[in-house]
């Protein structure tokens, strides 16, 4: 700079007061750049005017869409000054650093890169774990935004201690406080399912007892409600990485999250997420399915399915489905449970949309499996499962249709006493139901081009009903 601009702009700089900063309209000029004066105010020698600029940048930021403002931001070149206040000894000039920094790293990789270039995640690690909750709470947002900007930013997190921060935050004992909260958030965005670098189970273990802890102590109710759910998602995804399911069992979640989920205060998303994680351990062996079992699991699916959400009625079913598949004791648990009116209904609502249909199919025809016993028979018959397999013929989703021809196979070779009862045996139920008309639809499908489910079906047709097997003459 030479002799005489520097005269000038320290000129100005002498001339610029604290309440002209103040005056100063927190947007951009109408040419879409961060006011000058407010770069002029941030070299100043006076701490109130630096700190009021700041506090002005930040309001910028918050005030205006990210797409339109963090741009013109970056562009003043401040941005190596504005991290720096992260070290300050001022602690509102740190808060509101931390607060610009993580606004600038909601932005595109590029953006968030400047603030990494500078320096700011060793120093965000730092304050996440400080003793002011409102400092700890915004450096862990923007941590959280740079770990949930891609694969390679979140390793750069992990590389400079973040993510160590964040499990020392969660670890605290005291009730749950906005950084906490936050923190479970950024967790959940670092076990983010990154298709080509997705984290192996050895790095992300560590966080198990952490969000246990979380998830036992935390209470349901409004304040938490969106940290429960990010608490449980993170744990299914840990349990996505092939956890055993022993060690799962270990951490003595299963109850809580049976809680969770026959909670009618809890939300949906969280009674969903508590649903896949106790899905992953009924779909292990007959023993894991048990501890779901005696937690309670089946009296609590009975409310989630109360709540009419599909994603609820699919996962619901989805888990239901796989006790079903378990031994025999584990299947009459499932019919003594009551469990099988609402799927039957669940089925029989065209309303429903395929996915969750399909789930209650694949419930009713792992039901199916115990025909040899007269009193399931007899169970299943009156809770109108044959209507409902016959229905499920039509579902457009060829696993239910392979499902509707295991389950009506079932129940056509049992011989039991209602067998011979003309009124209510299967074949009359089925014939009522439409189903020859239905395995017709599905073995003269041109959408279909499964063989072998097209044969099993004229197989059905051949062997029990006879008039209706033949093919239509073209």
């Amino acid at each position: 700079m030479d002799e005489e601009t520097l005269k000038g702009v320290t000129a100005e700089l002498a001339t610029l007061t604290l309440q002209e900063v103040s005056g100063i309209k927190a947007s951009l000029t109408e040419d879409g750049k961060v006011h000058s004066d407010l770069l002029l105010g941030f070299r100043s020698d006076e701490q109130e005017i630096r700190k009021a600029v700041v506090i002005k940048i930040r309001e910028i930021l918050q005030n205006l869409p990210a797409s339109q403002v963090i741009q013109p931001v970056v562009d003043t070149g401040l941005v190596p000054d504005l991290v720096s206040l992260l070290d300050s000894d001022d602690t509102q000039l740190q808060l509101e650093a931390a607060w610009i920094v993580a606004n600038i790293a909601c932005g595109t990789t590029q953006q968030t890169k400047k603030v990494i270039d500078a320096g700011a995640i060793t120093k965000l690690a730092r304050l996440a774990v400080s003793p002011n909750d409102t400092l700890s709470d915004k450096a862990v947002w923007a941590l959280a935004n740079i770990v949930a900007d891609s694969a390679l930013l979140r390793d750069r997190v992990e590389d400079e201690g973040g993510i160590n921060a964040l499990v020392t935050i969660l670890n605290r004992d005291a009730c749950p406080t906005d950084a906490q909260r936050r923190a479970v958030w950024a967790t959940s965005c670092y076990l983010h399912p990154w298709p080509s670098r997705g984290l192996p189970l050895n790095k992300i273990k560590h966080l198990l007892p952490c969000l246990v802890r979380y998830i036992l102590k935390t209470s349901v109710d409004e304040a938490n409600m969106k940290s429960l759910e990010y608490a449980v998602k993170s744990l299914q995804r840990i349990c996505d990485r092939h956890l055993k399911r022993s060690d799962f069992i270990e951490t003595q979640v299963v109850p809580r999250l049976v809680q969770l989920l026959a909670d009618s205060s809890s939300s949906v998303p969280l009674q969903n997420q508590a649903l896949l994680c106790l899905g992953y351990l009924v779909s292990g062996d007959d023993n894991d399915t048990d501890v779901a079992i005696n937690a309670g699991i089946l009296p609590a699916l009975s409310v989630a399915l109360a709540r009419g959400n599909q994603h609820t009625y699919e996962f619901a079913c989805w888990t239901a489905s796989n006790i079903a598949a378990g031994n025999q004791q584990q299947l009459q648990a499932v019919l003594d449970s009551g469990l099988l009116e609402p799927v039957v209904r669940i089925l029989m609502d065209g309303q429903n949309n395929a996915a969750c249909r399909r789930e209650a199919c694949w419930v009713i025809s792992d039901l199916t499996r115990g025909a040899a016993d007269d009193r399931i028979v007899q169970t299943l018959i009156k809770g109108r499962c044959l209507e409902g397999l016959s229905a499920a013929l039509l579902i457009p989703d060829q696993k239910a249709k392979e499902r509707a021809v295991f389950g009506i196979t079932n129940l056509l070779k049992w011989k039991g006493a209602l067998a011979s009862e003309e009124d209510s045996s299967p074949l009359t139920i089925l014939r009522s139901a439409s189903c020859p008309q239905n395995l017709r639809v599905v073995r003269d499908s041109h959408e279909l081009h499964d063989l072998e489910l097209k044969k099993d079906c004229q197989d059905i047709l051949t062997r029990y009903f006879p008039e209706h097997s033949r093919r239509a003459r073209v």
